[in-house]
């Protein structure tokens, strides 16, 4: 960690109004028991060395000394243990420093992460900072409300408003100080990598920087702030005329099932198979080439080697040509990242725009159009909806697009490795998109993570956007001469600016799809209080368990709904949350109780859980529950397990507008995702 000689620690103190602890560098254990008297007793001794971070680990720190003897003694052990443990470590001198008596340990850093830019992190402070692992961070600039949102997204927050025999922390205190820090990063970057304040004492309304250290920059950090590409993005989803390269006479190639896909199912516009020498294709007319076909050509889809794709770009331009899906694969993501570059820049040069390489392509609800080499037989199509989904991963996508195939999609898109159209672009279109309420991510990596995070924080102004990102283990984390700097990368930053930027966040696909399907089915709700209503109160334990992990709450039914529900109600009847309503219940008995909570204004989300099985609840409960949620009053989410006749009847409610969450967590889950965003 060496000097930045531009960065002088104590004018960074005076310029921001950041109280360091008194503290001063000793040489010998003498002028280190004079400081120490000066300071008052208690004191600290730390070992100062640019080649030492974790000072506990080499035995650089005494806490508790009360005399001048006892640091005298203690100053001698600091420097014998760094010289056996690092002998090499270039030794500055001992720390003297006030040892507080009182407070909490933060940790406030910033670190140039190489997706997102410059970021803050708050979290634990102290010596178990990496081990605790109680972190949140934010993309900068970041505002007051960010502020008060890492706050509040710490799992030991509830220590900062006041535990047991500790007092609240002024969070007044704690906005101003990472705002201010959040602006000293933001004046330093370019020139530092990360920084730390590890540990920030807090107590009352006071703080008090224990230790301060920064990584100079080896090079000059820059971040692209790439604005969205809309251009001929429409095209994708209305194309009137579509060619495909890449099928051929024998059976069993790729791009012939893409052939299938276009012009034997449900889109209606032309379809051109493009083969070198052949006439005729799976009974269709061939063309040698794309400048042979006759009329104009929207789209290309490719299923050749990539090797072959520049000559193909150059025939689209010809021909007026300007969106392509490549399906094949071939490209980074088996060494062929040089022949990606040559087609990204001879595409933007002829100003084609490219869907892939590397995925499934697109799938539009409306026109039909369909570049999946899935077979019809295998893999059925959703009908038209307003569940728009982007992928990276193909395989997700096509398990997503089954999932919903009775609610419907309104675009579907497997991007795989965006040689030019990214997430960024296609959020901000269909942010835009009128037959689009509800946009649905699978993400694995970003590459341009400010694009991406600007266009989602405008899409989700418009819509809702829910996201599942995977690769979340701690192998992001790196070797670091920062705690910041370890977490860079990690899980938890692409966490903390999804929250940021208002995202939906889940954690499966199956919770995004149950998000996404409850979204587009149900009115947003008012708040975050639900009620449950059941016949098996089983599956409402489980459900409680997990409530509390959602950050959604269980409502406490009003007085006069109690009163109401008792009068309707024979006494077995619990009417409590949830109201457990005994397995002999029926689909009146549903009735009965959420007409008595649809106006309870202490209740946000109604969530009937149904024990199918159970012979007194008849399918009338289609009916009832189609009529109550008609009124909008509020969002009724359903759930159920079981087996055909469980999965039948929940089909049935679907269909007239309510949602079945078919597992307790997705249940929970697509509950959450109605509330509003904090």
């Amino acid at each position: 960690m060496e000097p930045n000689n531009d960065l002088n620690i104590q004018d960074i103190y005076q310029k921001y109004g950041l109280i360091p602890v008194k503290s001063k560098l000793a040489s010998n254990e003498v002028e280190a028991a004079s400081i120490a008297e000066s300071f008052g007793f208690p004191v600290v001794l730390k070992i100062e060395s640019p080649d030492i971070l974790h000072k506990t680990d080499v035995g650089g720190v005494e806490l508790n000394l009360y005399t001048k003897e006892q640091v005298k003694t203690a100053f001698l052990r600091i420097i014998n243990s760094v010289k056996n443990a690092m002998p090499n470590a270039q030794v500055q001198g001992v720390v003297v420093q006030e040892m507080l008596s009182k407070g909490f340990e933060l940790i406030i850093g910033y670190n140039f992460d190489p997706v997102f830019g410059p970021t803050l992190m708050l979290g634990i402070g102290g010596i178990f900072t990496e081990v605790i692992k109680d972190v949140v961070f934010r993309v900068l600039p970041i505002s007051r409300d960010d502020a008060t949102q890492m706050l509040s997204g710490l799992k030991s927050a509830i220590i900062l408003k006041g535990y047991r025999n500790l007092p609240p922390v002024s969070e007044k205190m704690l906005i101003k100080l990472l705002t201010t820090i959040g602006k000293m990063a933001m004046d330093l970057y370019p020139e530092v990598d990360s920084l730390d304040f590890n540990p920030i004492v807090v107590w009352d309304d006071q703080h008090r920087v224990i230790d301060f250290k920064f990584v100079s920059a080896k090079k000059k950090n820059e971040i692209a702030y790439l604005e969205p590409n809309l251009s001929e993005l429409d095209k994708f989803f209305n194309a009137k005329s579509v060619a495909v390269v890449g099928v051929s006479s024998t059976p069993g190639k790729l791009g012939n099932y893409i052939l299938d896909s276009l012009a034997f199912h449900e889109y209606k516009g032309m379809v051109y198979p493009i083969h070198p020498t052949q006439d005729s294709i799976m009974g269709i007319k061939a063309f040698h080439s794309i400048l042979d076909v006759p009329g104009p050509v929207d789209l290309v889809v490719i299923a050749i080697p990539l090797s072959g794709v520049p000559d193909i770009l150059k025939q689209c331009k010809a021909k007026g040509t300007k969106n392509i899906v490549i399906i094949s694969g071939g490209g980074k993501e088996s060494s062929g990242k040089d022949i990606e570059s040559e087609i990204k820049e001879l595409a933007h040069n002829l100003g084609i725009r490219i869907i892939g390489c590397n995925c499934v392509g697109v799938f539009d609800g409306v026109s039909r159009i369909d570049t999946l080499f899935q077979t019809h037989d295998r893999m059925e199509r959703p009908c038209p909806g307003h569940i728009a989904m982007i992928t990276q991963s193909g395989t997700v996508g096509l398990g997503f697009l089954e999932a919903v195939i009775n609610v419907g999609v309104s675009r579907f898109v497997s991007y795989g490795n965006r040689i030019d159209v990214d997430e960024g672009d296609l959020i901000s279109f269909l942010a835009n998109d009128h037959q689009t309420k509800v946009i649905a991510i699978y993400v694995e990596g970003l590459e341009n993570g400010m694009k991406f995070y600007n266009s989602t924080k405008d899409a989700v102004t418009k819509k809702p956007v829910v996201v599942f990102k995977a690769g979340r283990s701690m192998q992001g984390a790196k070797a670091s001469t920062s705690h910041t700097g370890f977490f860079g990368g990690t899980h938890s930053v692409a966490s903390g600016i999804f929250n940021q930027a208002g995202l939906i966040s889940v954690d499966s696909i199956e919770e995004l799809e149950a998000s996404a399907k409850v979204l587009v089915m149900q009115p947003r709700a008012k708040g975050n209080r639900v009620l449950m209503i059941t016949n098996g109160a089983g599956t409402t334990i489980q459900a409680i368990d997990l409530i509390s992990e959602e950050k959604i709450e269980l409502a406490e039914i009003s007085p006069k709904t109690v009163s109401n529900l008792k009068n309707v109600f024979p006494p077995y009847v619990v009417i409590d949350n949830p109201i457990d309503l005994t397995g002999s219940a029926t689909a009146e008995d549903y009735e009965k109780a959420i007409e008595a909570v649809l106006d309870d204004p202490n209740v946000d989300i109604i969530m009937p859980w149904f024990v199918m099985q159970d012979t007194p609840v008849s399918e009338k409960i289609v009916s009832v529950l189609g009529r109550l949620s008609s009124l909008r009053k509020k969002p009724i989410v359903c759930g159920a397990v079981g087996g055909k006749y469980t999965h039948h009847i929940a089909n049935l409610i679907e269909d007239v507008g309510v949602p079945v969450l078919l597992s307790v967590r997705e249940w929970v889950t697509a509950a959450r995702a109605l509330t509003p965003l904090k």
